[in-house]
């Protein structure tokens, strides 16, 4: 549970289709490198009520949740009045985001407006994660002892921005023993899926205990084992023994 962390991404247009939702192939990657893991990823729409029970279920499965999404200035950004809304909390100026965004607007000239500054707030009591490719910043805040929750901005480049400055360091200061796992990749080609099944089947083959997936495309398929260090020595024997069972069709 504590090396599992949820991810909520808010925005219709991510169920609709009109935008590409990277987030969970972004978090899940990063935190894969640092041996910690996405355990689930939820995408809503915009919505007070489904954002509230979204992120109150998340937390009764786990301690560290990452929302996106819904932090601009438009009437549709409502994130911030959900949470606001489900911690008991105000929704503040965040004094270190708004220097942030006045500097930028002073290098082209312009100032700040009021719609633009609103997406300077943060929840009362929440660290103000600044966002070094855009406006609205990320927040680290603590609902109750044990959980955390990380507000990050929902487009990509911004969403990268916030995990690789921020939430990155902080996790691997919070799990400092946590180490990523250890992975094998093969990959064959002439075989399908179901044959390869088959042939495994009729030798009897035993996973070990370890994590085993395939993954078939473009006429090939590819083979990841990955297990945890202590385990290291099943997955030679697994790599070995996958790789005298296919050899005839093994590319790599």
């Amino acid at each position: 549970m504590k090396n599992n962390i949820e991810l909520i991404s808010i925005g219709t247009e991510l169920l609709s289709g009109q935008t590409l939702n990277t987030h969970a192939q972004t978090l899940g990657l990063v935190l894969t490198k640092i041996g910690l893991n996405l355990s689930r990823d939820t995408t809503i729409p915009d919505g007070i009520e489904i954002i509230q029970s979204a992120v109150r279920e998340a937390f009764e499965r786990t301690d560290i949740v990452v929302v996106s999404g819904g932090l601009g200035s438009t009437s549709d950004d409502i994130t911030r009045d959900a949470l606001a809304e489900l911690f008991d909390r105000k929704i503040v100026i965040s004094p270190e985001a708004l220097e942030v965004m006045q500097k930028r607007y002073a290098t082209r000239g312009r100032e700040v407006s009021p719609a633009a500054e609103r997406q300077a707030q943060i929840l009362e009591g929440a660290e103000t994660l600044v966002n070094s490719v855009g406006a609205a910043p990320g927040q680290r805040f603590f609902p109750k002892l044990g959980k955390t929750l990380f507000i990050l901005p929902g487009p990509p480049k911004e969403f990268l921005a916030v995990l690789n400055d921020h939430i990155v360091p902080w996790l691997q200061k919070t799990f400092p023993h946590a180490e990523p796992l250890e992975e094998r990749i093969l990959i064959t080609q002439g075989i399908g899926e179901c044959d390869i099944v088959t042939r495994l089947n009729e030798a009897c083959f035993k996973p070990l205990e370890l994590s085993i997936g395939f993954y078939p495309g473009a006429g090939k398929v590819e083979i990841r084992i990955s297990a945890e260090k202590e385990k290291l020595a099943n997955l030679d024997v697994v790599e070995s023994t996958l790789r005298a069972l296919l050899q005839e069709w093994l590319i790599r």
